[in-house]
């Protein structure tokens, strides 16, 4: 055990290879055509334990953010690709394909989608979330945004 570090979650004695990675990142740039990412990484100390119980909401969280990103990109492009291949020689025959295609992608982000949204919710008791380590808030306080 590492005497030196507390997990952050129960302030037992942490263990190195538990700690969370906390990846951050911010848009910085200059105007319009160039915008650039400043990231940062933060380094959560946790006990194996503390580790096993935050897993499901963290991946509960990226699921989430995957299943939106997916579904609100794919869906319209969907719809769009059918509405422009529909010709006036071939009317209605593309359109209701891409329609269902783009209604089952829509179906499938929700049905992934509503489950992980609750899930990122149900916090272990008596455990302090990693993101609100002090160094990760100090970031997110000053424009970062976290990305797990």
């Amino acid at each position: 055990m590492n005497g030196d570090e507390q997990c952050w979650s129960c302030e037992e004695p942490a263990r190195p290879p538990a700690a969370l990675n906390v990846r951050l990142r911010r848009e910085e740039g200059g105007g319009v055509t160039l915008i650039v990412y400043r990231k940062a990484r933060i380094r959560v100390p946790l006990c194996v334990r503390c580790r096993k119980a935050w897993r499901p909401a963290l991946r509960a969280r990226m699921l989430l953010i995957w299943s939106l990103a997916l579904g609100s990109t794919l869906v319209p492009t969907a719809f769009i690709t059918g509405w422009l291949m529909t010709s006036d020689y071939d009317p209605g025959a593309v359109f209701p394909i891409a329609s269902a295609v783009g209604g089952a992608i829509g179906v499938l982000a929700v049905a992934v989608g509503l489950p992980a949204y609750r899930a990122k919710d149900r916090h272990p008791e008596g455990l302090r979330h990693p993101h609100s380590h002090p160094d990760v808030v100090a970031l997110t306080d000053s424009g970062f945004g976290i990305l797990n």
